[in-house]
C-alpha cells in the first residue's frame, strides 16, 4: 500500500542511511515487495543467495542490498545491512491497522475499581476486572479479558482476544497478539493411586519485560508461587509454551511451537528452533542456541550450539545423524559377510 504522502527514491536512500546507484532518484516509491513480486514502483531487497537467480528478472525500482550487485532493478540502494534496511523500509510503508473504535467503547466493561490512563483505547466487548491498571497510550483489542490485579504499562498493544489472568503484570511498549493467554494454570497434580490426580493451586503470577513481543495463541503459565518471567526485549512466536516458574532471560527468540517446560531457567540472548522442547528444571546460559526440533534433556553450557535428540552439541549431533544413515549399509555388507561364512562351513 503506497504511503499518504510521496517518497522519491532518493529520499528513501537518504532514510535508510544508504548510497543510491542510479539515476532514477525523483522517482516515487509507492511499496515494498519481494525480489519476485515487485513493481516498477516498488523497492526490495536481497540479501539471500538462495534468490541470486532473480536478481536477474525483478522488475523493481530499486534493490537494497549491502553491497553492489549485478541486477536488472535500474537502481540500488547500499546499505550496511540490507535486512536492517529493508526492515525500515517496511516500517516507512507500513499500511495503518490502527482500530477504528478510540476511547473506551460503549460495549466494553470496564470495572469501577480500574485505573485507566491517559489516551488508552478499550474495544467492544473487552472485560477489564477489579484493580486492574492500564498505563498512557495502550490499546486493549475487542474482546480481550484483562483478570483481577492485571497490570499493564504504557504504550502496550494487545490484540483482539488476549487473555491476562490474575495478577499478570506487563512491562512497557509490549505487543500480545490475538489468542494468546497469560496467567492461566500451570500443569501440576499430585499422582493419585487411584487415577483421582489432585491438582496443585497455582499461587504465583506471570512478570512481562518492556519491549516483549508475544506471538498469536502462546501460552504462559503462571507460577505455582512466586514469578513466571519474561525478560525485556525477548521475542516469541505463536504457537509457543512457556510452563510455571520458567524465567527466560533478555532478548531471546523462539520460534514457533516451541515448549519450556516447569522452572527451567534460560539466560539471556538464548535462540530456540522451531519446535524445539526443553524439559523442566533445567539450565540454559547465555547466548546457548538450539535447533529446530531439538529435544533438550541436560543443562546447555552458555555460548553453545546443541540440536538433535537428545540434544547434545550441534558437530556431535551432525556425526551421529551421518552414523545413523550409514547403518542400512553396513547392515547389508554384515548380512552378506555372515551369509557367505555360513554357506562356506556347509561346503565344508
Amino acid at each position: 500500500m503506497a504511503r499518504t504522502d510521496p517518497l522519491t527514491l532518493a529520499e528513501l536512500a537518504e532514510r535508510l542511511g544508504g548510497r543510491l546507484i542510479g539515476k532514477q532518484g525523483d522517482r516515487a516509491v509507492e511499496g515494498v515487495s519481494t525480489l519476485a513480486d515487485a513493481g516498477p514502483s516498488e523497492v526490495c531487497y536481497y540479501g539471500n543467495p538462495k534468490y541470486h537467480d532473480q536478481l536477474s528478472s525483478t522488475s523493481a525500482l530499486a534493490v537494497i542490498v549491502t553491497e553492489e550487485v549485478e541486477t536488472s532493478s535500474p537502481n540500488q540502494i547500499v546499505v550496511d545491512s540490507a535486512y536492517a534496511g529493508f526492515r525500515e523500509a517496511l516500517m516507512l510503508f507500513r499500511p495503518p491497522d490502527a482500530s477504528g473504535f478510540g476511547g473506551v467503547h460503549r460495549l466494553a466493561l470496564v470495572h469501577d475499581s480500574a485505573l485507566v490512563g491517559e489516551n488508552v483505547s478499550i474495544g467492544p466487548f473487552a472485560v477489564v476486572d477489579r484493580d486492574v491498571e492500564i498505563g498512557e497510550g495502550s490499546r486493549i483489542g475487542p474482546c480481550c479479558y484483562l483478570g483481577p490485579e492485571v497490570k499493564v504499562g504504557r504504550e502496550c498493544e494487545l490484540h483482539s482476544g488476549v487473555r491476562l489472568e490474575a495478577r499478570t503484570e506487563v512491562g512497557n511498549r509490549v505487543r500480545i497478539h490475538s489468542g494468546s493467554v497469560l496467567g492461566s494454570d500451570g500443569f501440576g497434580f499430585v499422582p493419585d493411586p487411584e487415577g483421582a490426580h489432585r491438582k496443585v493451586p497455582q499461587n504465583g503470577n506471570v512478570l512481562v519485560g518492556d519491549h516483549v513481543e508475544i506471538g498469536a495463541n502462546c501460552a504462559i503459565d503462571r507460577g505455582v508461587t512466586g514469578s513466571t518471567m519474561i525478560g525485556e526485549h525477548t521475542k516469541l512466536d505463536n504457537l509457543v509454551q512457556v510452563a510455571h516458574n520458567v524465567i527466560l532471560g533478555r532478548g531471546c527468540l523462539l520460534a514457533a511451537q516451541t515448549g519450556i517446560a516447569g522452572s527451567t531457567r534460560v539466560g539471556d540472548g538464548v535462540v530456540f528452533g522451531g519446535q524445539a522442547g526443553i524439559v523442566g528444571h533445567v539450565r540454559i546460559g547465555d547466548g546457548a542456541r538450539i535447533g529446530a526440533q531439538a529435544g533438550v534433556t541436560k543443562d546447555v553450557p552458555a555460548g553453545e550450539t546443541y540440536s538433535g535428540y537428545p540434544a547434545r552439541p550441534h558437530r556431535e549431533a551432525l556425526l551421529r545423524d551421518a552414523l545413523v544413515s550409514r547403518l542400512p549399509r553396513l547392515f547389508e555388507r554384515l548380512s552378506a559377510y555372515l551369509s557367505d561364512r555360513t554357506e562356506r562351513k556347509d561346503d565344508e
